[in-house]
């Protein structure tokens, strides 16, 4: 009997100990189900995380397991379509150079998520396109003046016209990024359609060489020497159509050195010193050194274009009564309107000669003013065509050297 008693004891005990069991399992499962993460929410990006252009799209794809309530890209919520549980989002973008932060944010019915992407922008380094080693221009115009002899006021006055080509030259031996040589070449001569006045035509060379370093200590420098001749007609006083050859009328070697500082994109200075030895070829009179300094600026702002320069000019000549000193100044202004670019122009030549001129016996004083309206337009980059209206006043101590005169000059340019 009492084993009977055990053996029943022991199989109520294991009926309890099962039924813990189960249930402290069927807990544990529960438990475990409400622990899991309620829905799983994909943000995958489409477009690189490396462009070489600043503009462009960043785009991603989102999917969830229950319908998206909200997208916001940096703080910015983007269209959501109802009832969806997939999207793809373009957002527009202008990048920074290095890294760019994209923050997406997603929420759905059921939960949130909140992923981060980084877009590099490294601009594309564009390869140095070396110049041609040779350029040049060539220019051919027509100027018509109502007062082509400078005839003084109250005398009569010479309309004419005349046609003018000048070719220009320049090949470069480039040394290396910053520096090179060249060898410049200048030919510039006019025609006057009225051959009678074929003794005014005058021919004017240069040859030069230069050497330029564009930065040294922070400057664009160029300096080189070179030669100039100016050829003049003899006048043929029985028949002035048929003027002679041209003929050398004054030689000219010179040596200069020019400089300029850029402060930013939009302004810039510019310094020359230029010294000249001239030789007047049928007389001495005017055999002796000319001295140039020129000080100029030039600024940008928008479409406009605004620069002055002042020159100061000093000689030493043989004879005493030809040296003067000269104060320039030039003030003028462009506007660009693709193709299109205008400008006014003014300059002021003020001339005090040092001594009295022998056939007047004054000291002679000359003041030259001369405005400007231009335009040209451009057919191409290499390409131009244009006109100027130019007014000249010029007032003097001596009566004889006062004249006034108008010109109207069309010009075409091509470049090389």
């Amino acid at each position: 009997m009492y084993y009977l008693h055990l053996r029943a004891f022991v199989f109520l005990w294991l009926f309890v100990f099962m039924v813990g069991i189960n249930s402290i399992n069927a807990q544990t499962n529960e438990n475990e189900q409400s622990s899991e993460v309620p829905e799983e929410i994909l943000i995958f990006r489409t477009s690189p995380g490396k462009e070489e252009l600043a503009e462009g799209w960043f785009r991603f794809q989102v999917s969830t397991f229950s319908p998206i309530m909200v997208i916001k890209v940096n703080g910015f919520a983007q269209m959501v379509t109802e009832d969806a549980d997939w999207a793809e989002i373009e957002v527009p973008y202008y990048l920074k150079t290095g890294k760019n932060l994209f923050t997406i944010f997603v929420q759905t019915e059921t939960g949130q998520s909140e992923q981060e992407f980084i877009v590099t922008y490294e601009p594309q380094k564009k390869e140095r396109k070396k110049p041609p080693p040779l350029n040049g221009v060539v220019m051919f115009g027509q100027t018509n003046s109502d007062n082509i002899l400078s005839a003084q006021e109250g005398k009569s006055k010479t309309s004419a016209s005349k046609n003018d080509l000048l070719l220009s030259a320049a090949y470069a031996f480039e040394l290396n990024e910053e520096s090179a040589v060249s060898i410049n070449a200048v030919l510039k001569f006019d025609r006057h359609q009225n051959r009678s006045l074929a003794a005014e035509e005058v021919l004017f060379r240069q040859f030069s060489t230069e050497y330029r370093h564009k930065n040294l200590l922070g400057l664009d420098l160029k300096t080189g020497l070179g030669q100039s001749v100016i050829s003049v007609k003899d006048a043929n006083p029985s028949d002035p159509k048929k003027a002679g050859e041209f003929r050398q009328d004054l030689q000219s070697l010179f040596f200069f050195v020019d400089s300029k500082k850029h402060w930013g994109s939009k302004f810039s200075g510019s310094l020359k010193i230029q010294i000249d030895s001239q030789n007047k070829v049928k007389t001495n009179s005017e055999d002796g050194s000319l001295t140039l300094a020129s000080l100029g600026a030039k600024m940008r702002w928008e479409d406009f274009r605004f620069q002055a320069r002042i020159d100061s000019q000093s000689t030493q000549f043989e004879d005493a009564s030809k040296d003067y000193q000269s104060t320039l100044i030039n003030v003028g202004t462009m506007y660009s309107w693709t193709p299109w670019v205008f400008g006014f122009n003014f300059q002021n030549n003020d001339k005090q000669y040092q001594n009295p001129d022998p056939a007047s016996n004054l000291v002679l004083q000359n003041k030259k003013d001369e405005m400007t309206l231009n335009f040209k337009y451009s057919f191409s980059s290499s390409t131009l065509a244009g006109a100027d209206l130019k007014q000249i006043k010029q007032a003097s101590n001596d009566e004889t050297r006062s004249y006034k005169a108008n010109q109207i000059t069309v010009q075409y340019i091509w470049m090389f």
